[in-house]
C-alpha cells in the first residue's frame, strides 16, 4: 500500500508543479481545505489550481510520511511572496485523493495580496 499511495501523492505534486488539472489524480467528491480556501469536489479544486499556479515558482519536497491512506507531505513552496513552509495531510483511497488539508502561513500571502 505505502507504494501505491506514495506514486498518488508524487503524481498529484507533480501535476501541481506542471500546473496540469487534467493529471490530479482526484475523487470526484474530495475535499481540499487550506487556510484562505476550501474547495468541495475535484472540478472545484482544478479550478483554483490557476490563480495558485500564477504566484508558484516552485515547489520542493522535504518529506513524505506515509501511514497506510494517509500521507503527510512537507514541502517548500516558492511563490511570488517568498518561500513558504508548507505541509499537507493527504488521504488516498483506491488510487484517488479524497481528502486533502494544507497547513501553511497565509500572512506572507495576505501581505502582499489581500484580494488572494
Amino acid at each position: 500500500m505505502r507504494e501505491h499511495v506514495l506514486q498518488v501523492v508524487e503524481s498529484y505534486i507533480d501535476a501541481v508543479r506542471r500546473n496540469d488539472p487534467a493529471a490530479l489524480p482526484l475523487h470526484p467528491d474530495a475535499v481540499f481545505a487550506f487556510p484562505l480556501n476550501t474547495y468541495r469536489g475535484a472540478d472545484s479544486f482544478r479550478e483554483g489550481l490557476a490563480p495558485f499556479h500564477r504566484i508558484l515558482k516552485s515547489i520542493e519536497v522535504l518529506r513524505l510520511v506515509i501511514d497506510g491512506e494517509h500521507c503527510v507531505a512537507l514541502l517548500l513552496i516558492d511563490t511570488l511572496f517568498g518561500p513558504i513552509p508548507f505541509a499537507e495531510h493527504i488521504h488516498v483511497v483506491n488510487g484517488q485523493i479524497v481528502a486533502l488539508r494544507g497547513y501553511y502561513d497565509p500572512r506572507p500571502i495576505l501581505a502582499a495580496s489581500p484580494r488572494f
